[in-house]
């Protein structure tokens, strides 16, 4: 483990750290090549992951605070941070994510389109912080005997499951499906949903392999979360595809019994030719 990458003078670059700030970099320098193809201002999304960046690291450092309460409660110097170590996504997803949401409100930007936009980068950002828990040797997983296991720095020598690793591997996956989704997507939203959903699994699975204490029938509270994203997702994208088939059925209905503006001229042609043969047949009369 590689908690320490150098020192210069009393400065010493953390690897949990600096993977933090390479994956904001590298995030924001994408994001600001492809939101002109979203018609979005490219200085907004700059703005918004400044603002998800902050709002994102305190709300990841309260809930991990709030979790580990026994400890804080009693060392409340210990708040605050200097590293960009104990943090908990969870925390970090949430508040970001509603900060945003009063931003682009904030801006007239709609919400949705931006955040279908961030949401394949924020499963990119995880995975550059899963591999700088894996440097810094936090977050470490069970005790195995498989050949790739290796010794945790923050906890002992023995070997352990890398699953930070795994979480790591698994947001690249994310990355790439939500990617893909972004241009087959169903509705606006549709791939900021998934990437709820698709985290939830990914969490659920690797805690698993990780070294935590159980919460609630055998599963920690981590997993518990996953399950209420998971579900609270595929809840949300049913509700969707049902009213989606209603509004298309209503638009056709409509389509449907509003006149043809063809068959309105053609009955006025109509109507005014039975009236010319009308006047003719007067004329005849007459004669």
């Amino acid at each position: 483990m590689y908690p320490e990458i150098f020192s210069i003078g009393s400065i010493t670059v953390h690897s949990y750290g600096l993977m933090i700030a390479l994956g904001i970099l590298v995030i924001a320098a994408a994001l600001y090549r492809e939101a002109p193809r979203e018609s979005i201002d490219p200085d907004h999304i700059l703005e918004a992951i400044i603002i998800a960046a902050f709002s994102g690291l305190i709300g990841a450092r309260i809930l991990y605070m709030l979790i580990n309460w026994s400890y804080y409660s009693t060392q409340p110097a210990s708040a605050f941070f200097t590293r960009f170590e104990g943090l908990s996504f969870f925390g970090g997803l949430f508040c970001a994510t509603i900060l945003v949401y009063l931003w682009s409100r904030w801006h007239g930007i709609g919400f949705l389109k931006l955040a279908d936009l961030l949401a394949p980068y924020l499963a990119l950002g995880y995975a550059f912080g899963r591999v700088g828990c894996f440097l810094n040797g936090c977050c470490y997983g069970l005790v195995t005997d498989l050949p790739w296991a290796l010794p945790a720095g923050l906890a002992d020598d023995l070997p352990r499951h890398p699953v930070q690793l795994y979480a790591a591997f698994g947001a690249i996956l994310m990355f790439i499906v939500l990617k893909k989704l972004r241009h087959l997507r169903p509705f606006v939203g549709f791939v900021t949903v998934s990437l709820f959903g698709l985290y939830g699994l990914l969490r659920f699975t690797t805690e698993f392999f990780r070294q935590e204490e159980a919460a609630w029938l055998g599963l920690t509270a981590a997993q518990l979360f996953s399950l209420g994203l998971i579900l609270a997702s595929l809840i949300f994208i049913a509700v969707v595809f049902s009213i989606l088939p209603e509004k298309s059925n209503l638009r056709s209905r409509a389509r449907d019994t509003d006149p043809d503006p063809e068959d309105e001229d053609s009955g006025a042609e109509s109507e005014k030719t039975r009236r010319s043969k009308k006047r003719a047949g007067k004329k005849r009369v007459k004669k």
